[in-house]
């Protein structure tokens, strides 16, 4: 083989692998949920850096959504336990999201929300459009639960 043809292999394979590990790099979030958070800001970690896919359950009465402006803010705590047993001690953290408001957003939704914690301590969701997905409780049963 000529040196032409190994040089020019080389830099094709280069290049595949620098943009697979941008690519992955670009799209890694940590996924946490409510009390990692909360636990993890207590003990003085800074979050704001880091784009972050939070998970938890949608507390009802915390939805405020303004159609005008398109702006959602909900609070999500832990667990489903937290939320029946004990909801007024339960940590929570509040997300903010820029859009409509989707149609499975109830109490005790189980959210998924990809973005960042902002100073204030407020979870801004990401403008992508998977950055809020929402599981309806009553749509989605376990095997369990659907068989009784």
């Amino acid at each position: 083989m000529k040196p032409k043809f190994i040089v020019g292999i080389v830099i094709i394979f280069v290049a595949m692998f620098a943009v697979m590990g941008f690519a992955i790099a670009g799209n890694s979030n940590l996924e946490v949920k409510v009390n990692d958070v909360v636990a993890q800001q207590a003990q003085g970690a800074d979050l704001t850096q880091r784009a972050l896919k939070l998970t938890g359950i949608v507390v009802g009465d915390s939805i405020a959504y303004d159609p005008a402006r398109l702006h959602l803010e909900f609070d999500v705590v832990n667990s489903r336990e937290d939320l029946v047993n004990n909801l007024a001690q339960a940590p929570r953290i509040r997300v903010v999201y820029q859009g409509v408001k989707p149609d499975t957003l109830v109490n005790e939704a189980h959210a998924i929300v990809t973005g960042k914690l902002a100073a204030d301590g407020k979870f801004h969701a990401g403008q992508s459009p998977d950055a809020l997905l929402l599981q309806c409780p009553t749509k989605y049963e376990n095997a369990e639960t659907a068989s009784k």
